[in-house]
């Protein structure tokens, strides 16, 4: 009897044992996933403000729009990127943004979908800055193994049928204003980084004086969640 109870005794602060040790294993886990995602948001957040910095500067968007011109944080649009332990595939990242596949083969980006319900005015998304968490923050900053990629697009809110450009003034024609997201510019910012963690923001940005062309205001600031796998 004495044995048996030492063998159960034994059993029960065992179990109790490997609980605690996995309780613990688990909510290291999830601290350390924690930490990575605010990590991987902040480093999307980083992206879109330096683009938006250079997006200032320049008196027309419609080169940016075009592709014609990029940041001075670009490491290329195509292709694939190794980072923070993911294989990043550029342009299945930028298909799935035009057509929501991860090929745009046989698909029209002017589709109208529930997710770009725009049709010929469905903003033609192109990579503006792209680069690694080190890159971006530069020398002597503690940069992650992150990567992350801003694309630029028209304002949806523009009518014109023509996305890769900033489009004609405003006007008000039989009590409509015609053009309305003239000046204002869409900015899809993503992120890599640690554990598997992927962040995504959505910018809507606006001339803060439209006359003189300066200054950047925010209209939309908002994460996406489940935009793209």
């Amino acid at each position: 009897m004495t044995l048996l109870v030492a063998l159960l005794s034994t059993s029960i602060v065992l179990t109790l044992g490997l609980m605690l040790a996995l309780t613990t294993s688990l909510e290291t886990d999830i601290a350390a996933n924690g930490h990575a995602a605010v990590q991987t948001l902040a480093l999307a957040e980083a992206g879109a403000e330096r683009a938006a910095a250079e997006l200032e500067a320049l008196a027309s968007w419609d080169d940016a729009l075009s592709g014609a011109i990029t940041a001075a944080f670009y490491d290329g649009a195509h292709g694939v990127r190794p980072a923070a332990g993911a294989a990043i595939d550029l342009d299945a990242e930028t298909a799935w943004l035009l057509c929501g596949a991860p090929s745009c083969a046989g698909q029209s980006p002017d589709a109208i979908t529930a997710a770009r319900p725009w049709g010929s005015n469905n903003p033609r998304w192109t990579v503006y800055a792209s680069g690694t968490a080190a890159a971006l923050l530069g020398p002597g900053a503690r940069a992650g193994p992150g990567y992350v990629v801003v694309w630029v697009g028209d304002d949806a809110a523009e009518n014109d049928a023509d996305p890769l450009h900033d489009g004609a003034e405003p006007v008000v024609e039989a009590g409509r204003l015609e053009n309305p997201g003239r000046d204002a510019i869409s900015l899809r910012a993503v992120a890599w980084g640690t554990r598997g963690s992927r962040r995504e923001l959505e910018w809507v940005l606006e001339r803060a004086d439209a006359a003189a062309r300066t200054g950047l205001g925010v209209r939309v600031w908002r994460e996406v969640r489940g935009a793209l796998p």
